[in-house]
């Protein structure tokens, strides 16, 4: 099977460059297909959109940690109050 060539842009200056994915499994190459032509895109076009979303997504879950703890504090926030809001959740849930 041939190797096909993806068109991957430089997102700062818009240069293109051709970037070339070997040894894509069958069924994961027919999956980026359906999905493209799902959404009436190329798979090169697909496959750019997927890079240019999670490039800059953090790698491990100390990098999301790290990011989440830079943030500044949500106004109003106390600690628990995400809990309390999973526990009515699920506890309405459980009643129905």
């Amino acid at each position: 099977m041939h190797e096909r060539m993806h068109t991957v842009s430089h997102m700062a200056d818009k240069a293109k460059v051709d970037l070339q994915i070997r040894g894509v499994p069958v069924g994961l190459q027919r999956r980026i297909r359906a999905k493209a032509a799902r959404k009436s895109m190329s798979m090169s076009k697909y496959v750019i959109q997927i890079l240019e979303d999670n490039i800059d997504e953090p790698n491990t879950i100390n990098d999301w940690l790290d990011e989440v703890t830079s943030l500044p504090p949500v106004p109003g926030y106390k600690p628990g109050m995400g809990t309390a809001a999973v526990r009515r959740i699920r506890d309405a849930i459980d009643r129905a």
